[in-house]
Order: structure tokens, then sequence, then C-alpha cells
């Protein structure tokens, strides 16, 4: 867990600074500037980009995780693996493109009475499903030789930022949104070519290529592989996308914009997982190899209890600041008392997710890969059926449960198949226990009196909170490697002071 717990604290610091200026956009310049209509777009530009390109890749960030190890030389051109990947990307993408463009009238029927802005802007998500194709291809070659902090610097700082600084041109009527959406699509352009940049400067690939080459029948296996691993990723996005695609198809981008801003503050929810995910699918692909089954059962178990105890802890921290987030929002249009159900129900759906653990992981970089693809298409079945039921009655809240039994059935299945085929499972009573830490946290935190000025209130609520729910997790010891962190820094502490 050496590397897993260097490399994640790390990317855990960038994602959190990531959210911040995440949560800056979303709660506080998006519905001033752009209003719900505008955000969804914003938000139907991202799910349509991230579903095209995934289609496109041809599975290609999976064939890297899985197959680069087996590849990998000490001349850094790893037996021309890396450029065959990279044709096989390209050549999905002009595939990818022809389909979108020949399909247009069928693609944009669905959309053309409640969705206008995507009829306008169709062709827009061509390239930038292309900077989303190669920045997915690099983000993995940094990750299969463990250099993976400057991509997410890259996705979820600088990105952000970027984004910031457009919708303050647009607040100060230096750009339309038409210039944004150009704009954005081209900082993503950006992101892309900066990752590259660091990649050559990393010495670890060689652009020069081998005399060895990846031969016919491993070419066959390897996009075999690719294949499968596609659909279930393209399923799997689904279940995270499809909510925003059918909901600006049936209801308008404004219903749907409502629903991902509460969607996109719950995603903060994710945020520890995503952080470990960067190191700890590397880690299980090589003990899969390596055929140590211990250890791919030890980093189950702890990513799972690390990722609910400190999901737990945001949900309860966005819930105790529900005043506090209208306030600061300041847009009826999002913030109307009965829409925060939808955080809640969303929330608990991610809180699923990720005490999963490695789930998914365990699967697709496991012989058994396949199941992957059959048990996202039973959860997405379901997301979607439910979806044609839910959304008519209740909007967005119909959307919300339609994802939180989607993403349980799938966590359910995957790991069912785990516990029965390789023996593990990553539960034990302390997962009890962190709920009945949140739920004291929780009743603590909004019951504690409130302050005069509304970011003091933010500030000394949520310490309070944070403060009740880490002596309790100290005390009752639930993960013994954020006890040994405390105890390390409390160390530090008491030497300076001595």
């Amino acid at each position: 867990m050496g590397i897993v717990k260097k490399q994640a604290y790390k990317n855990t610091i960038v994602s959190y600074a990531g959210m911040v200026i995440a949560y800056i956009n979303t709660v506080l310049l998006f519905p001033r500037i752009v209003g719900d209509e505008g955000y969804g777009f914003y938000n139907l530009i991202i799910s349509v980009s991230v579903l095209y390109s995934l289609i496109a890749s041809m599975g290609v960030p999976g064939i890297i995780s899985k197959y680069f190890t087996f590849y990998r030389t000490e001349d850094k051109r790893h037996n021309n693996f890396l450029h065959w990947t990279a044709w096989v990307g390209l050549l999905g993408f002009a595939g990818a493109t022809i389909l979108y463009v020949v399909f247009k009238p069928v693609i944009s029927s669905a959309y053309v009475k409640n969705s206008p802005l995507f009829i306008r802007y169709y062709y827009y998500m061509i390239p930038m499903a292309l900077f989303v194709i190669a920045f997915n291809f690099l983000e993995m070659m940094g990750r299969v030789i463990y250099k993976n902090i400057f991509s997410n610097i890259l996705q979820n700082v600088v990105l952000r930022l970027l984004t910031t600084l457009l919708l303050i041109m647009i607040a100060l009527k230096w750009i339309s949104f038409n210039d944004f959406v150009f704009l954005y699509i081209g900082a993503n352009g950006l992101i892309s070519l900066l990752l590259l940049i660091s990649l050559i400067l990393s010495g670890q690939f060689s652009h020069r290529l081998s005399d060895q080459k990846v031969d016919r029948v491993q070419k066959k296996e390897i996009l075999n592989f690719g294949l499968y691993t596609l659909t279930a990723s393209v399923i799997y996005v689904l279940l995270q996308k499809i909510d925003t695609l059918m909901l600006s198809s049936m209801a308008g981008d404004a219903v749907q914009g409502v629903y991902s801003w509460y969607f996109n503050i719950a995603i903060v929810i994710s945020v520890p997982a995503q952080a470990l995910s960067r190191t700890t699918y590397t880690i299980v692909a090589d003990s899969w190899r390596a055929k140590n089954m211990a250890n791919i059962s030890e980093v189950y178990s702890k990513t799972s209890l690390i990722q609910m105890l400190v999901g737990c802890l945001l949900f309860v921290g966005i819930f105790i600041n529900k005043e506090n987030l209208f306030a600061i929002a300041h847009n009826k249009q999002f913030t109307d008392p009965q829409y925060f159900t939808l955080f809640i129900v969303i929330g608990i759906g991610f809180l699923v997710d990720i005490t999963g653990g490695l789930n998914s992981y365990i699967i697709s970089t496991s012989h058994k890969y396949r199941l992957n693809t059959m048990f996202a298409v039973i959860a997405t079945v379901l997301c979607v059926g439910l979806d044609y039921w839910l959304i008519p009655i209740y909007k967005g809240l119909g959307a919300a449960i339609a994802y939180l039994a989607s993403i349980t059935m799938f966590n359910f299945c995957t790991w069912f198949y785990i516990k029965y085929r390789f023996k593990m499972q990553p539960f034990t009573y302390k997962h009890l226990v962190v709920i009945i830490i949140a739920a004291i946290s929780f009743v603590a935190g909004k019951y504690f009196w409130r302050m005069p000025n509304l970011f003091l209130d933010i500030a000394v609520r949520s310490l309070f909170t944070a403060t009740i729910y880490g002596l309790l997790t100290y005390y009752f010891n639930i993960s013994k490697d954020v006890n040994d962190k405390v105890d390390s820094y409390l160390n530090k502490v008491l030497k300076l002071i001595k």
C-alpha cells in the first residue's frame, strides 16, 4: 500500500483543491451568470462528449491499463505497443465521427423540442470528443508508470480555473455564451497538449519504433478485451450520464440544469474514490499478474472503508449546510427547498458506489472481465426503464431514484460475484460504525447554533462537525492507516513543542 498511500494523499489534495474550484463554479457562478438552461446545456456538452469519446476510443485506455505491463521495455519503446494503441484510438474516432454525422437527423430529433441549444452546437461535439479521447489516452499512459498527479492537476484544477475565468468574462460581457462554448472546448485541447508535453519530458516513452511488434494473435486478444471493456465502460458511463441525456430530451435543459446542479454538488462525495482509483487500478492489475490475491483483498478492504469514511463526512457536511448553500447560490431556480431531496437521493447513490470500493476494477482486470459488461447491462436497462417511467411523473427526482436503484444493482452484482468466485468481500462491522458516527455528527452539526455571518457559519459549523466525526473515528480506530497518519502528525507536533 506504500505507493497507493503516497500518490493517493497527493491526488486527494489536488482533488479537493479542484473540488473547491468546482464548488465556486457550480454554486456561486453558474446559477448567477448562465441560469438553469445554460447550466443544463453545459452539462449536456460534457455528457455527450464523454459518451462520444468513450465509444470512439475503442477501449484503448483499458487496453493500456491491462496489457502495458507485458510490453514494457527498458529502451522506452515498449515494443510499439503505445504506437499501435494510438492508431486504434484514431481509427475508432474516425469511425464514430462518421456515424455521428450520418445519424444527425435521428439524434437531433430527440432534442429538437426541449434542447434547441444542442442542435445549434451539434458539430462542436466533434473536437470536444477528440480532446477528451486524447486526454484519457495520455492520462492512462501516465497511470501505468505511476505518474498520475499532473493529469489530476490539469483535469481537476487547471480546467476548472479556466472555466471560472470564462464565466467571469461572460459576467463582464467580454465574451458571449457562444464564445464560452468555443473557448471551453479549446481549454480541453490545451490540457491535453500540456499532458503530452509532460509525458515526453518524463523520458519514459520513446517516439522511435521498435523492431518488436504486437503480433496478429496478440492483437486479436487485446482488441477483444478492448471491445468488452469498451462496452462495459460505455454502459457504466450511461449509468452516470443517461439521466442528463434523458432529462434534456424529455423535460428540457432547465429541469436538467437543476438536477445537474445537485448532482454536481453530490459528486464531491466520490472525490476520495477518484483520487484512490488513479493508483489502485494499476495496483490491482499488477497484483493479478503476480497472482497476489492477498494484496488485492487488502487493497479492496482498505479502500472500501476509507472511501466510505470520507464520503459520509462529505455527505453530512453538505447536508448540515443546506441553508448556507441556498444563500450562496442566490437563485430561486435552483434553491427551492423541495429540490434538496435530489441531493439526498443522488448522494446516497454515490455513497453506495464508493463503498463498493474496487468491485468493478477487480473484475475488469481479471480473466472474468466480461462479466462486468453483463452486470453493467443489467443496471443500465434498469436505469433506462425507470427513467422512462419516472421522469414524466417526478421530473428530476424520478431520474435521481433511477440512478440510485441502478447503481445499487450494479454494485450488488459485482460484490456478490467477487464474494462467491474469489472469496473476497470488503465489509466489516466498522462500516456500520461509520454510519453511526455519521448520524451522530449530523445531529450535532444540524442543531449547532447559527452564526450571524454566512461564511463564518459554514466554517464553524463544518469544523465542529468534522471535529466530532474525526474524534469518534480515531477513538473507534476505524482505519489503522488514518490513525497511524494522525499519530505521526501528533508526534511531530509534540516534538516541535518540546
